[in-house]
């Protein structure tokens, strides 16, 4: 008892692991409340309910739909109970939900965004003879030789090399996290957060926009 209440509280890991999963777009999460088999805890169905009581508020309001994205299971990670196997202790018999591999393999597949427009944000550049850019593809899908324009700034650049895993490829596609070399462009003409797109289909530019502050 009181690690919970450490990691919870403002500042504290559990929090900002929470926010990290949600900003990088997991869409499910399995809530994991752990050493249940503590001497001060006992396997006590109050302690499971009691964390996610608190646990719930806090994810509701970082953008969680708790009722369809959020599970909540009991384990203990020094015996494996409940994330493999269930366990036989008539302690926890009041938990009858799946173990953690059970709830896993019955989740639906994501579906990636491979018919739509590219999208690939730049999360970093740098030059190693030629200009890189680093970044995920949200959508769409990119082959070598590719003509694209560089959002905000409208710049065509065409792509000489795809590196995904360190592994030179011809093409690529929603879901990969790439190393892309450019041509046209500088690395200084780049900044963090610019987005390559098709250039039939231009991402919308703003100056103003609204965000919720968690």
């Amino acid at each position: 008892r009181g690690e919970f209440e450490t990691g919870f509280e403002r500042g504290g890991q559990t929090r900002e692991h929470a926010m990290l999963v949600k900003t990088t777009g997991v869409k499910h999460m399995v809530v994991l409340i752990n050493k249940m088999d503590d001497s001060t805890v006992n396997w006590e169905e109050s302690r499971f309910n009691e964390c996610r009581e608190k646990l719930v508020p806090f994810l509701k309001k970082i953008g969680f739909n708790v009722k369809s994205d959020i599970y909540f299971i009991p384990c203990s990670g020094f015996t494996g109970a409940f994330l493999r196997d269930r366990p036989s202790d008539s302690r926890c018999e009041w938990y009858k939900g799946p173990t953690l591999l059970e709830y896993l393999d019955k989740l639906p597949p994501f579906v990636r965004c491979v018919d739509g427009p590219l999208r690939i944000p730049i999360s970093d550049r740098f030059k190693d003879m030629g200009t890189y850019v680093v970044g995920k593809i949200e959508s769409g899908t990119l082959v070598r030789g590719q003509i694209l324009t560089m959002m905000p700034n409208r710049v065509p650049v065409e792509v000489l090399q795809i590196l995904n895993d360190d592994i030179e490829v011809d093409g690529s596609a929603a879901g990969d996290s790439v190393k892309l070399k450019l041509k046209n462009v500088e690395e200084e003409d780049i900044s963090p957060g610019f987005v390559l797109c098709s250039p039939d289909n231009l991402c919308h530019v703003a100056h103003v926009f609204d965000v919720p502050l968690v």
